[in-house]
C-alpha cells in the first residue's frame, strides 16, 4: 500500500481550511443523515461535475462520494462513484477528468471467457428476427384469425339460408299434402321427393363448405405452425445460452469485504435472481476499491443529478439512501467487521407520543393520527394504532384496521369495533363512496386553481416502496386538487384521492405530469425535512349500523 493517498487515481483530497471532525462509525447506507465532513466531500464532486458542465439539465444518474482514509499516514480524502455499470454516452467525454472508481464487474474477463456463447446468443437473436421478419410471422397470425370469422360468418349466412330454405320447403310440403289429399297422388309425391333431394343437397353443401373452410384454416395453420416451431426451438435455445451467460456474468461481480474476503456476486445472492443493476450500485463499487487499496471507509452520501428519469422522481442534487433491494446481500458481506450508525429503521418514532379519539361508540372509533406514528405493527415496530386501539378495546371483534396512512401522514384513521362494521365500512372504501380529503404543502407555487391528475403507478421492484409511474403496467390512479393559498413561495393544496394507491398523493404532486412539485419533507419524492407535510383532515362516510352519513374534520398543523 502506498503511503500517499494521491497516487491513487481515483481518491480526491478534500479541500478545507480547517479541521475536519472525523465520523466514528461508518453510515447506517439505508436511512442516514451525511456526516458534514462527508458532506464537504459530496459538495466537492457535485462542483467538479458543474465544471464539467454536467448541471440540472443534463442526462441524471446517481453519484456518490465515500470519505476515506489512509491508516498509515492518516490522510483523508474521498472516492466517487456513479450508479451502473457505464455512463450515459452523452456524459463519458464530459466527464472523462473525474476519476471513478471501477466497476465491481471484470468486462474484459467475461467477454473473452464466453466469447463463443455470446456469439452463439447474438446469432440466435438474428435468427428470431429473421424468421419473424421473412415469413411475416405477424401478417400470417392476423390472416389466420381473419379466415376463422370469414369461416365462420360464411358457414353461418349457409345456415341462415338453409332455414328459409326449410321454412320455404315447409309451406310446400303442405302443399302436397294437399294435393294428395285431393287424389293427386303422382304430382304429391313427386313434389315431395323433390323437396326430399333438396333438403339433402343442402346439407352436403353444408359439409362441403365446412370441409372447404377447415382446409383452408388448416394449411394458413400449418405454415404458423411451422414457423413457430422453429421460432420455438431458436427461442429455447437462445433462453438455455442466457441462462447460462447469466450465471457467468454473476460470477464476474466479485465484492471483498476489510479482510480481502472475496465473493461473486453468483455466491452472494445464492439462488436468488438478480435485480436489474444489481452489483452496479456506488456503495459497493467504491468499498470495493477502498479495500483493494487498504483504505478505511469513514461515511457516505449518495445524490441525484441532473434531470429526472420519465418514470421515476429524483430531485437534481437530492440526498438518496443506497438502494437496499439491490445492495443488501452484497453489503451484508462486504461491511462485515465495519461498527456501523445504528439504524434508525428500527427506533420506534412514536415514543412518548398519544393520539386523540375524535368520536368513538360501539361500532367505530375514529383517530387523529399524528405524523412518524405507525397504523399497524411495522418489521421492526410493533408500536402503533393498531395495537393501542387493541389494548384499549380488548373485547373488540374483526380485524380492527379499515384503512392505512402511512407512518408520515398525520390525520383522521377510522376503525371498526365489529366485524360486521368492518366489512359495512370497507365496503364504502372499496365502492369509494367514503369522501376523503388531505391537506398538503408544496414546495413552491403553482399555477391554477384546481383540477385532475392521473397518472397509473407500479412499485418499483428495484427500490421498493418507491413507486413508478407507470402506462404500461401502473395500475389506474386518479387525483383531484385544489389550491388553497400560496405564502412564502410555498402552497396548501387540498387533495382528493379518488383511488387509493400506495403513494398515490406523494407521486402525484411531484411528478412532472402532475403537480411538479414534491411535499414539503417528503423523504422519497422530494427533500427531506422536520416532517412530511400531508394530513388527512377530512372524512365522510355511512355509519355501518345508524345508515347516517358522519362527518370528521382535524385541521392541518401546518
Amino acid at each position: 500500500m502506498s503511503a500517499n493517498l494521491t497516487q491513487y487515481t481515483p481518491l480526491h483530497l478534500v479541500n478545507s481550511n480547517v479541521d475536519l471532525a472525523l465520523p466514528t462509525r461508518f453510515t447506517f447506507p439505508y436511512y442516514y443523515t451525511p456526516h458534514p465532513t462527508c458532506e464537504l466531500a459530496m459538495l466537492q464532486l457535485q462542483q467538479s461535475l458543474t465544471d464539467c458542465g454536467v448541471n440540472e439539465t443534463s442526462q441524471g444518474n446517481l453519484y456518490a462520494v465515500l470519505l476515506v482514509q489512509n491508516p498509515t499516514t492518516q490522510e483523508l480524502g474521498y472516492l466517487s462513484a456513479f450508479s451502473g455499470l457505464q455512463l450515459d454516452p452523452a456524459l463519458i467525454y464530459q466527464l472523462n477528468n473525474i476519476n471513478f472508481v471501477p466497476p465491481a464487474f471484470d468486462s474484459e474477463k467475461f467477454q473473452s471467457q464466453n466469447s463463443a456463447n455470446l456469439a452463439l446468443q447474438l446469432q440466435l437473436e438474428n435468427d428470431i428476427k429473421k424468421l419473424q421478419q421473412s415469413h411475416n410471422l405477424d401478417t400470417l397470425l392476423v390472416e389466420l384469425e381473419e379466415l376463422k370469422v370469414e369461416s365462420a360468418q360464411a358457414i353461418e349466412s349457409f345456415q341462415l339460408a338453409m332455414a328459409a330454405n326449410k321454412a320455404q320447403r315447409n309451406e310446400l310440403r303442405e302443399q302436397a299434402n294437399h294435393e294428395k289429399a285431393l287424389g293427386n297422388q303422382e304430382l304429391a309425391s313427386n313434389l315431395l321427393k323433390q323437396l326430399g333431394n333438396q333438403s339433402s343437397q343442402e346439407k352436403r353443401d353444408l359439409k362441403g363448405l365446412r370441409i372447404e373452410w377447415k382446409q383452408k384454416i388448416a394449411e394458413r395453420q400449418s405454415q404458423v405452425d411451422a414457423i413457430e416451431s422453429e421460432l420455438k426451438n431458436r427461442k429455447q435455445g437462445y433462453q438455455v445460452i442466457s441462462a447460462q451467460l447469466e450465471t457467468q456474468r454473476l460470477s464476474h461481480y466479485h465484492f471483498i469485504n476489510q479482510a480481502k474476503q472475496s465473493k461473486s456476486l453468483l455466491e452472494l445472492l445464492d439462488g436468488k435472481d438478480a435485480l436489474e443493476g444489481s452489483g452496479d450500485c456506488c456503495l459497493p463499487k467504491l468499498l470495493n476499491f477502498a479495500f483493494e487499496c487498504g483504505l478505511k471507509p469513514l461515511a457516505l452520501s449518495e445524490f441525484w443529478w441532473g434531470q429526472p428519469p420519465k418514470s421515476q422522481i429524483r430531485q437534481h442534487g437530492n440526498l438518496y439512501p443506497v438502494c437496499q433491494s439491490k445492495s443488501f446481500e452484497i453489503l451484508d458481506h462486504q461491511l462485515i467487521g465495519i461498527e456501523l450508525e445504528d439504524n434508525p429503521l428500527i427506533v420506534n418514532p412514536a415514543i412518548g407520543k398519544s393520539f386523540d379519539i375524535v368520536y368513538e361508540d360501539k361500532e367505530i372509533v375514529v383517530v387523529n393520527k399524528p405524523d412518524e406514528f405507525l397504523s399497524v405493527p411495522g418489521k421492526f415496530i410493533e408500536d402503533s394504532i393498531y395495537t393501542r386501539i387493541k389494548a384499549r378495546y380488548p373485547n373488540a371483534t374483526g380485524p380492527l384496521i379499515i384503512h392505512r396512512l402511512d407512518m408520515s401522514t398525520s390525520g383522521l384513521l377510522i376503525l371498526a369495533l365489529t366485524a360486521e362494521s368492518n366489512k359495512h365500512i370497507q365496503k364504502q372504501f372499496i365502492d369509494r363512496t367514503v369522501v376523503k380529503r388531505y391537506t398538503a404543502l408544496l414546495e413552491g407555487e403553482i399555477d391554477g386553481k384546481s383540477g385532475d391528475i392521473s397518472l397509473p403507478l407500479r412499485g418499483d421492484i428495484t427500490d421498493r416502496p418507491r413507486q413508478l409511474v407507470c402506462h404500461k403496467h401502473g395500475r389506474n390512479a386518479e387525483t383531484y386538487w385544489e389550491a388553497v393559498s400560496s405564502n412564502n413561495g410555498k402552497t396548501k393544496v387540498h387533495l382528493y384521492p379518488k383511488t387509493g394507491r400506495t403513494h398515490q398523493l406523494r407521486v402525484h404532486c411531484a411528478h412532472p405530469l402532475g403537480l411538479g412539485l414534491p411535499i414539503r419533507g417528503d423523504d422519497l419524492y422530494g427533500y427531506k425535512r422536520e416532517r412530511l407535510h400531508l394530513h388527512a383532515g377530512y372524512l365522510k362516510l355511512i355509519h355501518p349500523t345508524t345508515g347516517e352519513w358522519m362527518e370528521f374534520e382535524v385541521p392541518s398543523e401546518f
